[in-house]
């Protein structure tokens, strides 16, 4: 009777766990997922709150992991071209301009790509690939990889068995804060997306109060209160922290500040319909408009395009 045994497969899967844990802070969390349906892990993001390293508090961030291990990793140069704007309109391509950029080759079943279609953008799901021989880990985000890249490319790529991907060498994995900054940026996701349907709604009914309170004292008074209240609450979010990397972000958080400033101060009676329309076409405009940037640009940094070489 045989003994037990182990497949190489299952010997790379632990190496590339292993991998992974060594590319990571220490103090980041790395929870299995259970049985394989496509994913594999979820990181959860910690930080030391004190400079001996003593204690670490969760930031309330995490991101799935696909991972895959290979140790014939096949190692290439993609030259991507410049395009027009693929979320307006179908795929153009200027052959005049590109970029050549070293990429790490790899062959994804249809299914995977599918089911993390299927979760939708807001969580994201990273496919980590480690080539076991150098002990390099590389990743790329799929449901950001999938909009930006396959899609425009080949409208029919569902319908295929699988899809080759090319992950920039760039985006290696590295345990030092500079290469950490996407793995961030990613954890950071669904906070970013529920702070832009704040925004947005703060946006629509800011305007709508300006407009009723045009001339009407009352209905001006209203407005700075609810101003006040959408403040608050903005600040609330927690998405100002970390964000050195975007500085949108910076300058939005600069201008709720510049706001609340305002407010403590006290805004006299004939200075009302001024600030509510600074306000709203300076300040929540702004926040609002967070969202599209985030679509066209943010969600296309780390990919293997021209674009994300220009802005990430």
């Amino acid at each position: 009777m045989n003994r037990k045994r182990r497949s190489i497969n299952q010997i790379k899967e632990d190496t590339s766990y292993h991998v992974l844990r060594e590319k990571l802070p220490e103090s980041w969390v790395i929870h299995e997922y259970g049985p394989d349906y496509g994913i594999d892990y979820v990181v959860e993001l910690f930080d030391y709150i004190d400079d001996k390293k003593t204690m670490a508090e969760t930031l309330g961030e995490n991101f799935f992991v696909q991972l895959k291990a290979s140790s014939s990793i096949e190692y290439a140069t993609k030259r991507v071209y410049s395009r027009g704007n693929i979320e307006k309109g179908k795929l153009t391509e200027d052959k005049s301009e590109f970029f050549d950029i070293e990429v790490a080759k790899f062959q994804l079943e249809m299914s995977d790509l599918l089911t993390v279609q299927s979760m939708g953008i807001a969580i994201p799901v990273l496919l980590i690939l480690v080539d076991v021989t150098t002990r390099r880990a590389f990743f790329i985000c799929l449901n950001d990889y999938i909009d930006k890249v396959l899609a425009p490319e080949d409208s029919n790529y569902s319908k295929k068995e699988s899809k080759t991907l090319y992950i920039p060498l760039r985006n290696e994995i590295l345990n030092c804060e500079p290469n950490l900054v996407p793995l961030r940026v990613y954890g950071k996701r669904s906070k970013m997306y529920g702070a832009f349907s704040k925004f947005y709604y703060q946006n629509n009914e800011i305007k709508h109060a300006i407009m009723a309170s045009y001339n009407i004292r009352e209905a001006r008074e209203f407005a700075l209160g609810m101003i006040s209240t959408f403040l608050e609450t903005a600040i609330r979010q927690d998405i100002w922290r970390g964000h050195e990397f975007w500085i949108a972000i910076e300058m939005s958080f600069n201008d709720l500040s510049w706001v609340r400033r305002k407010l403590e101060q006290g805004i006299k009676p004939e200075e009302y319909e001024e600030f509510l329309q600074y306000c709203y076409s300076n300040v929540w405009n702004r926040l609002a408009n967070l969202s599209n940037v985030y679509e066209e640009i943010v969600r296309e940094w780390f990919m293997p395009t021209y674009l994300s070489l220009l802005t990430s």
